[in-house]
């Protein structure tokens, strides 16, 4: 009878361990899935200006998230504009992200490259690309515009934008007059 309850006791011990090797390994598990490398990105904003005589601007107003435990930064911005010409040939052109200009509207402030996330934190800001006028061949219709951050870890994100509204100079990014 000693003999039986030492065995019952030795398997509920033993079962009680399992259950908390199985705990032990979820929390594991969960621990590593925050350490791979992951970047979110959310367009929150986008808009199109000029001053007359002047290149085109575009801003791509972002969102990044850094959902892991180690620290990046993001690097790098390009505008990949999607395009059709008149023969119906498709084509990209690439443009860098330029934090300097003296054209933006007064909302619009240019995020610094390379710009820290924190573990688990977050950066918002304007991405600003110029577009000189003689940028396009005469005739090309325009499809989308992709903004493509690049992070230190060498994670790619892209979001896109497929319409730009214009707004002038003396506006704000959502067209709102400055005073």
């Amino acid at each position: 009878m000693a003999s039986a309850a030492v065995a019952l006791l030795a398997m509920l011990v033993a079962l009680s361990n399992r259950n908390t090797s199985r705990q032990a390994l979820a929390l594991s598990m969960q621990q590593e899935e925050r350490r791979v490398a992951r970047l979110d990105v959310t367009l929150t904003d986008s808009a199109s200006w000029r001053r007359s005589g002047t290149s085109r601007w575009v801003g791509i107003r972002i969102l990044a998230v850094n959902p892991t435990d180690r620290d990046a930064a993001i690097v790098g911005a390009e505008l990949h504009i999607a395009y059709t010409l008149p023969t119906g040939h498709a084509m990209t052109i690439k443009v860098g992200h330029r934090a300097n200009g003296d054209v933006f509207p007064a909302d619009v402030t240019a995020l610094d490259l390379p710009a820290r996330l924190q573990s688990n934190g977050a950066v918002a800001g304007w991405l600003t690309f110029e577009l000189p006028a003689d940028l396009f061949p005469q005739g090309a219709g325009i499809q989308r515009y992709d903004a493509v951050l690049q992070d230190s870890r060498g994670i790619a994100v892209t979001v896109s934008a497929s319409v730009l509204p214009e707004v002038n100079h003396d506006q704000t990014s959502d067209g709102q007059a400055t005073d």
